[in-house]
């Protein structure tokens, strides 16, 4: 079967569209935090949320009875979800003699399952049936009615074998799960597995195909992938073959392949992510993309399906549509049977008919078991009704309703029910608005008689809110909020590693390279440490067979113990095994053509001398700087091979030829490579002008354009954990997902120039000359602030630095003791600052602790604006602070760059958080109790799972219960009303999140007091402290 071009373009066109509802999953080592829903945020929150749940099988909103809890907490604004109930009435008929305000508001606050439920069989006629004491005779229709209903239930885009799953209580879906696990695990593996996959290098389908023909296993279970192979060598082809033989039309192939996709939407996201990386080492080595993906699923799917024993199944939707329409009564039973559904009374009466197959015992058990289930759907019904009628002291006047009337009420609340979680969310976030507007402080800024003793820019990050509060208490200290990377990408390559780390959020791409250098003396390759030693003497060793594994399993066990009975101690007892990383600097300045050639050949010179060491036993004592350049320049081809170099290497011209290839082959001394070198080094560093606009940048977007303290502390952030995959997840999100130190430092190192700081003062930036930004680390984990770089300080500033620590330890132990008793099971217990800070740095080395610390949950607000706007009020770490100050931003650019990075980043944060609380099995990782790390780039649950994506339980869930509140990101922009409101219309990301409500927009307009809220397509205007929300007791009208 070979099919045409277009087609085969048609086919990868349709599964990159199929596959836009499902999010980017990148590697865990720089994980990315992401909305689970983010291919579907064109949509209405609302619209995209019921399709997510379907799409992924999870659930959008928290249950009832959780958020009844938040009710009665005061956590819900009962003015607010009677406002709610309210404006959902205009859309549905009244029922006379029924108060819906009322009945509605008792059912969400009083009433904890669902009152409706979805009906196969009974209606409104059958429930008041019930209701009076009677019994509804069939009215005829029901074959076509159950025919409809499985129509919808095992065709349309659903998986074939999901439906003959459905039917023959087979297990095909899960089987193919694990197979396709097995394939991705074996293929995607960077460097964790012992057996590597063959042929990777030819691409996911092409190694799997090589292995899938020669698979002796899938032979002798009966699976036949070699002559499904047969019909095409390429993905396409067989993608249109197999769905040629399942009889899927074309029109649905797109829908088919979306549900195919989110069947193991980790794995997925992870393909989309591969496939699209850039510079990723991994996916240019061994190509993959979702077109494999698919075509291998597929084809694994028919085999399955065409299994030994499975050849009298329905398996094409042909067969699946004629066995419903002609023998309902036997589709019917098998799906109520195998689906879960059936009525446990007669569970093993219609197994028994299904089994024996006679057409007519299969009726007439039909018939029977319609009569049973009818009447149980229609009694269940009732009694709930019952329930919420007795609660709303309305019983006899459920029961005066005629048929007509019960059924006009079972379908308003069926409707009401469907959206009652975007009515609880709304009423929440109410709440939160208020809580949060009550405390915004929009008075004129104090003016400061002299400067502060020390500035902090912090990351925007919601653990920086507490350390920050704590540092502005203890003194003299003011505080600002800006992006975790300063606003520099950075491109970084750290001292002694040869591949580069993006330091930006992922929506950028870094142009400058930043590599970490040193002076240092180059290590001995004999002077290795303590740890190296002992291993290289295990390996060297004739006994190393007997006694390699058990040296080794006797050092983890030290690991286990150590870090477990006594993670301090052992800690600082292992450091001493490892050497002390030298003082390095960061290469941060354009390099001239001249600078670059030079480096290129101290390169080249190197290499050469290790290759004569290597292939002929000389030390560098040996090499002569004549010799070294005679072999560079015919190497690269400017010259023949003297016959004085071949003499002194003892070579003949023959072999001095071979070993002057080999330089040019083996070694890459040639002029191609050499031109990339030189095309990489012009990669490294900015330029003046770029270092002058960066600087600029970051002072006026935070608005720290005046009154510089003598230092200005760059905070970048990070966490330190113990075996523990999600510890990027704790890292700054700005920065991808890495530590922000190095950000930190690189605009530290600018901001110190002097010939930066003159073309600033000429721009309007006037940095006095004693003012020196000093880089600093706060760790998240432990709460600690460790400043850096201070062997560059000057004299005169070392005087000061006593009480700057002094200030940053305080603050720190401030931090952890409000921060710790959080992470305590059960009730929060008080701790002394200095006890909370050992409890802190106790956690981040215990590799037992699953929780070392809560990361950003709990978060909610975006607070765009002066530090003054939230200075007064305690926001407990839950909100985002981005400092902005609207009076140097007359044309909005500042602004509009905070809401086209930071606020999206925000908001993913956000949505991941959210996602992962209200559904952690589906949408969050599940317990990391459970968690095993898979190919070194991802987490599955147990030894076989899809890739787990959001968040694990331990970082959204307490004690079973959601710890981080679930609300869209509560963003306030401190600006006059036509001047945010013109930047949030010129970000058109943002203006779309906003209008489809995926994030709560305010505006406090610090000029007319007025605070204006999106609300259902509208600005809303009211005075900044407007009526207050109602009380829990005034929720009662409800």
């Amino acid at each position: 079967m070979s099919i045409p071009l277009g087609l085969r373009l048609k086919i990868r066109a349709m599964i990159h569209v199929a596959a836009e509802p499902i999010p980017y999953f990148w590697p865990m080592r720089t994980f990315i935090h992401h909305n689970p829903l983010h291919g579907l945020e064109h949509l209405p929150f609302k619209e995209a949320a019921q399709q997510g749940a379907e799409l992924f099988h999870g659930r959008a909103f928290l249950p009832r009875e959780t958020y009844q809890g938040y009710l009665s907490e005061g956590r819900v604004d009962a003015q607010a979800l009677s406002a709610e109930v309210t404006k959902f009435l205009p859309e549905h008929d009244p029922v006379a003699g029924i108060d819906l305000q009322h009945w509605l508001g008792v059912l969400l606050t009083r009433i904890r399952e669902t009152v409706t439920r979805p009906q196969s069989l009974a209606t409104a006629g059958d429930v008041y049936a019930v209701l009076h004491g009677g019994k509804r005779e069939s009215t005829g229709d029901t074959d076509e009615k159950l025919q409809r209903y499985l129509h919808g239930r095992l065709l349309g885009d659903r998986p074939v074998y999901e439906a003959v799953d459905g039917l023959y209580g087979t297990e095909i879906g899960a089987e193919l799960d694990e197979l396709m696990i097995k394939s991705c695990l074996d293929f995607f593996d960077e460097g964790q597995s012992v057996w590597e996959m063959p042929g990777r290098e030819n691409g996911l389908f092409a190694a799997w195909r090589d292995m899938a023909n020669r698979n002796v296993p899938f032979y002798l279970h009966g699976l036949h992938v070699s002559r499904i192979l047969e019909q095409d060598e390429k993905p396409e082809g067989v993608i249109a073959y197999v769905l040629e033989q399942f009889g899927i039309p074309q029109e649905h192939w797109i829908d088919y392949f979306t549900r195919e996709l989110a069947r193991l939407h980790g794995w997925t996201g992870f393909v989309k992510w591969r496939s699209s990386a850039q510079h990723y080492y991994w996916a240019d080595r061994f190509p993959a993309d979702l077109v494999d993906f698919v075509a291998i699923r597929l084809a694994m799917a028919l085999a399955l399906l065409r299994k030994d024993g499975r050849q009298e199944h329905a398996w094409t939707t042909a067969s699946i549509r004629e066995a419903i329409d002609s023998r309902t009564a036997e589709t019917y039973l098998r799906h109520e049977l195998h689906a879960g559904q059936i009525l446990p009374a007669m569970a093993h009466e219609v197994d028994q008919a299904l089994l024996r197959g006679k057409p007519a015992l299969i009726q007439q058990v039909y018939e029977k078991y319609l009569a049973h289930k009818s009447q149980s759907e229609a009694r269940t019904q009732a009694e709930r009704l019952l329930t919420l009628a007795a609660a709303a002291g309305a019983r006899e006047t459920l029961l005066q309703l005629t048929g007509q009337q019960l059924g006009d009420l079972i379908e308003t609340l069926t409707a009401f029910e469907q959206q009652e979680g975007i009515i609880w969310l709304r009423a929440m976030e109410a709440q939160a608005m208020s809580t949060l507007l009550r405390g915004l402080d929009t008075s004129p800024l104090p003016v400061r008689e002299k400067r502060p003793f020390a500035q902090a820019l912090f990351c925007i990050d919601t653990r920086s809110e507490r350390i920050r509060r704590q540092l502005e208490d203890v003194g003299d200290y003011q505080t600002f909020g800006i992006a975790g990377f300063f606003g520099v990408p950075v491109s970084f390559m750290e001292l002694g590693k040869g591949s580069e780390t993006h330091l930006c959020p992922v929506i950028l791409t870094p142009k400058n390279l930043v590599p970490e250098i040193t002076a240092a003396t180059r290590q001995d390759d004999a002077a290795v440490t303590a740890l190296e030693k002992a291993m290289h003497e295990l390996k060297e060793s004739v006994l190393t067979p007997f006694v390699t594994v058990e040296a080794i399993g006797l050092l983890f066990g030290f690991d286990m113990i150590g870090k477990t009975v006594a993670p301090q101690t052992y800690n600082r007892w292992r450091k001493r095994l490892h050497p002390q990383k030298p003082f390095s600097r960061l290469l941060l300045d354009k390099l001239s053509r001249e600078q670059a050639d030079s480096i290129v050949r101290a390169v080249q010179r190197t290499v050469i001398v290790k290759a004569l060491e290597q292939e002929f036993g000389l030390s560098p004592e040996q090499v002569t700087d004549d010799m070294i350049r005679s072999l560079r320049e015919s190497a690269l081809g400017h010259q023949a091979t003297p016959s004085n170099c071949a003499d002194a290497l003892g070579l003949k011209a023959e072999q001095a030829a071979v070993f002057i290839e080999r330089l040019r082959t083996a070694y890459r001394i040639d002029d191609a490579f050499a031109h990339r070198q030189l095309e990489r080094l012009g990669r490294i560093g900015f330029t003046v002008e770029e270092q002058v606009n960066y600087v600029a940048q970051a002072l006026n977007s935070i608005g720290l354009t005046e009154q510089f303290s003598r230092f200005v502390l760059l905070v970048g952030h990070g966490s330190s954990s113990e075996n523990n995959p999600y510890e990027s997840a704790l890292d700054c999100g700005a920065c991808g997902g890495n530590h922000g130190l190095v950000s930190a430092k690189v605009l530290a190192q600018m901001a110190n120039k002097g010939p930066v700081r003159r073309t600033l003062r000429a721009r309007g930036i006037d940095i006095p000359d004693d003012t020196w930004f000093l880089p600093a680390f706060h760790d998240t984990t432990t709460d600690e602030i460790r400043l850096h770089n201070l062997e560059l300080i000057p004299p005169s500033h070392l005087v000061y630095i006593d009480r700057l620590r002094n200030g940053l330890t305080a603050a720190s132990r401030l931090c952890a003791a409000e921060r710790i008793p959080t992470l305590e099971p059960g009730e929060a217990k008080r701790f002394e600052p200095a006890a909370a800070f050992r409890r802190a740095r106790r956690n981040s080395m215990d590799w037992s602790q699953v929780r070392p610390e809560w990361g950003l949950s709990k978060n909610l607000y975006f607070v765009i604006g002066r530090r003054h706007l939230t200075e007064q009020t305690e926001l407990h770490g839950r909100a985002f602070l981005h400092s902005y100050d609207y009076r140097i931003d007359p044309k909005r650019r500042l602004l509009e760059n905070i809401l086209t990075g930071p606020l999206v980043v925000g908001q993913w944060i956000n949505m991941e958080h959210y996602f992962s609380a209200v559904d952690n099995e589906r949408f969050g990782s599940g317990s990391k109790v459970n968690h095993n790390v898979a190919g070194r780039f991802g987490v599955m649950s147990g030894n076989l799972s899809d890739l787990r994506t959001g968040l694990p339980s331990q970082t959204v869930l307490k004690d079973g219960q959601p710890y981080h509140e679930p609300m869209r990101l509560i963003t306030v922009i401190e600006a006059p009303f036509e001047h945010a409101r013109k930047a949030v219309d010129g970000v058109v990301t943002v203006k779309n999140l906003v209008q489809n409500a995926w994030i709560r927009l305010l505006i406090v307009d610090p000029e007319t007091g007025e605070v204006s809220v999106y609300e259902d397509g509208e600005w809303q205007r009211r005075a900044l402290h407007a009526a207050e929300p109602a009380t829990l007791q005034e929720s009662a009208s409800l």
